[in-house]
């Protein structure tokens, strides 16, 4: 099956609605001097002309639908790499967002950048520092000394033409840069990566708040943040599925397994990766996808993608420059 661009919105519909005329003046009696009352003549009712109809404004285009299983997004990806790009700026592939290790980890609210201790850590989009310090006091996950010395910052965006409060955190800090109330721009350096809190090594830990300043509110980073660029210098895209399960609810994969194929048509893949779902419910898809699993920094291409679910599902898609493709299966359909 093949990616048809697409992107989900509303379906605009207008609603003509009738002008009515002004209602007529009902006739007036005059009574007479013998107490009868005879009808007095009404003047011939005035009629107010309705106004001019206004030619009606043309509706934008309707979207074509996309297919009820694969589909392309512009996405948003509103924010810059906190890590520069003359270090390590992808994405650690081993314990992404919402992954669980198996069930042997946490479910991962953030994702992780893999960087020595020291390596600058930069804010992601312009917005103001609300959180600069340490977790041990006051906790911003479950538990307290979480995160270490960390950093937050509050972003007012415009996400679908809609204005937009978003949180980006940065966390496991060696050293932390900057000051509560600080007004800070992309690319300004917030602090440095260490491993402090609840770290097995030196990374930069990175999440994406939506709406509230919540642990429970964490998005997917790599829905947001600009793609990187590959080998020719090209953007590289990001492929997302939803997988549901009879109740419609989404289900836990373990294994999913995406194939770079050849653009020759060779059956032998140019790269393979292994990945799982969403551990559970204590983190989120995107309002609008809804997905359960993501992998970014894929080079555009084709792709194959396998689960079981019900049987074994393969999908082959088409991941494009800088764009999301998204695959839904539900196994009600």
């Amino acid at each position: 099956m093949t990616a048809i661009a697409f992107t989900l919105l509303a379906v605009l519909s207008a609603c003509a609605r009738a002008t009515p005329l002004p209602d007529e003046n009902a006739g007036g009696a005059t009574p007479t001097a013998a107490g009868i009352t005879s009808p007095t003549p009404s003047p011939a009712p005035t009629r107010t002309p309705p106004p001019p109809t206004p030619s009606p404004t043309p509706l934008p285009p309707t979207p074509t639908p996309c297919p009820p299983e694969v589909c392309d997004y512009a996405g948003h990806f509103l924010l810059q790499r906190p890590i520069a790009p003359e270090f390590t700026d992808v994405i650690d592939p081993t314990y992404p967002y919402g992954g669980s290790l198996g069930g042997t980890r946490k479910t991962h609210h953030g994702v992780e950048f893999v960087n020595p201790q020291g390596t600058p850590a930069l804010a992601a989009a312009d917005g103001v520092v609300v959180v600069a310090g340490t977790d041990y006091q006051q906790p911003y996950a479950d538990l307290p000394g979480f995160y270490g010395n960390l950093v937050i910052v509050e972003h007012q965006l415009t996400v679908s033409g809609e204005p937009t409060t978003l949180y980006t955190l940065y966390g496991h800090l060696s050293e932390v840069l900057v000051e509560v109330g600080q007004e800070v721009e992309a690319g300004d350096i917030v602090g440095k990566v260490g491993f402090t809190g609840w770290a097995t090594g030196e990374h930069l830990h990175f999440e994406v708040r939506l709406g509230e300043n919540s642990f429970r509110t964490t998005r997917n980073p790599e829905l947001w943040l600009q793609p990187t660029t590959d080998k020719q210098g090209q953007p590289t895209g990001v492929l997302a599925a939803q997988i549901l399960n009879e109740y419609g609810t989404n289900a836990y994969v373990p294994n999913i397994t995406v194939e770079q194929l050849s653009p020759s048509g060779g059956d032998e893949p140019l790269a393979t990766y292994y990945r799982e779902s969403y551990a559970d419910w204590t983190v989120n898809g995107d309002d609008m996808l809804q997905e359960n699993f993501v992998i970014g920094d894929l080079p555009a291409g084709r792709y194959r993608v396998s689960f079981i679910a019900y049987g074994l599902q393969t999908y082959e898609v088409d991941v494009l420059p800088g764009r999301l493709t998204m695959i839904r299966f539900d196994p009600r359909k």
